[in-house]
């Protein structure tokens, strides 16, 4: 009889696993939905600077100071593929040399315009990243929307564990993506330690005029690096979203561990029936043990 208790306890207890309900506390739900919320605007953010780089609104023309320009033609505007044709140098002066040798056993020099060669390799680089950035975002904006939804509505145990892992890799591929592209650009402060460098190497020397030619350069980059960053204290604070999620996902497992111990010890079965040798040997007593 004991043996047929047993089975029927853990087929219960199996039918009833599933059945178990533990779900995020308010004030877990309302954390979480905040998180989800930051998470829509900075996309929405992102989204919108994007789209003005993509579209080609950072002109250098438009800009009055010397970072501005320079920021414009290294990052955040790319001539080739907003189809602005760079101007060749016609202010350097080509030393023509006549071929005429006069009898002389002379070989002639032969003559070629100066060539100023065009280079826009960190802006192109830069549109194609942020090609990127803006898909990877609209991608989290909708998984944040439905995060949000599931949240706030659902009261299913495994939909909102779903949605919390697949929230927090989100969020963890997001900030890998950032760190890799200020890493990235932080390795270009070799390339622009002074203004001049800047101009000399991205071409718009003949487009562009400084004030000043030798003031250090590096901040642009370092600066690049930090709006991949998102500033760094929004950096941060994704970060700490992540470990929040992480907490919420490993509590409701706790929960549900918990609340299968608790039914667990609520309903033992009962003992097997021994008996006491001190005692009438007739007599039929239950012996309780500890485990």
């Amino acid at each position: 009889m004991s043996r047929t208790l047993m089975n029927y306890e853990e087929d219960h207890i199996a039918e009833t696993d599933d059945d178990i309900t533990v779900s995020l506390l308010p004030h877990d739900r309302n954390k979480c939905a905040c998180i989800a919320d930051m998470i829509v605007l900075q996309c929405i953010l992102v989204c919108v600077g994007a789209a003005s780089i993509l579209a080609c609104l950072w002109t250098p023309e438009h800009s009055s100071t010397d970072y501005g320009k320079l920021m414009r033609i290294m990052y955040l505007y790319d001539s080739k593929a907003c189809g602005y044709q760079v101007k060749k140098d016609r202010e350097i002066a080509n030393l023509q040399l006549s071929n005429e040798t006069f009898g002389l056993d002379i070989l002639p020099i032969k003559w070629l315009p100066v060539i100023t060669s065009v280079s826009t390799r960190l802006s192109a680089k830069t549109r194609q990243y942020i090609q990127f950035s803006f898909a990877f975002h609209v991608i989290w904006f909708i998984l944040a929307v439905f995060f949000r939804a599931i949240i706030k509505n659902s009261e299913d145990v495994r939909v909102l564990k779903i949605a919390l892992i697949v929230f927090f890799y989100s969020c963890v591929f997001m900030i890998c993506y950032d760190l890799s592209m200020a890493v990235v650009y932080v390795t270009h402060i070799k390339q622009s330690l002074t203004k001049g460098m800047i101009l000399r190497y991205s071409g718009w020397s003949t487009e562009l005029k400084l004030e000043t030619y030798e003031d250090f350069a590096g901040w642009l980059p370092m600066i690049a690096s930090a709006c991949w960053l998102r500033g760094i204290v929004i950096f941060m604070l994704n970060m700490y979203f992540c470990r929040l999620l992480t907490f919420y996902r490993r509590k409701m497992v706790k929960n549900v561990l918990f609340h299968r111990k608790l039914f667990t010890i609520q309903y033992q079965p009962f003992p097997e029936a021994g008996r006491v040798q001190r005692q009438d040997p007739k007599m039929l007593v239950y012996k309780v043990t500890d485990d």
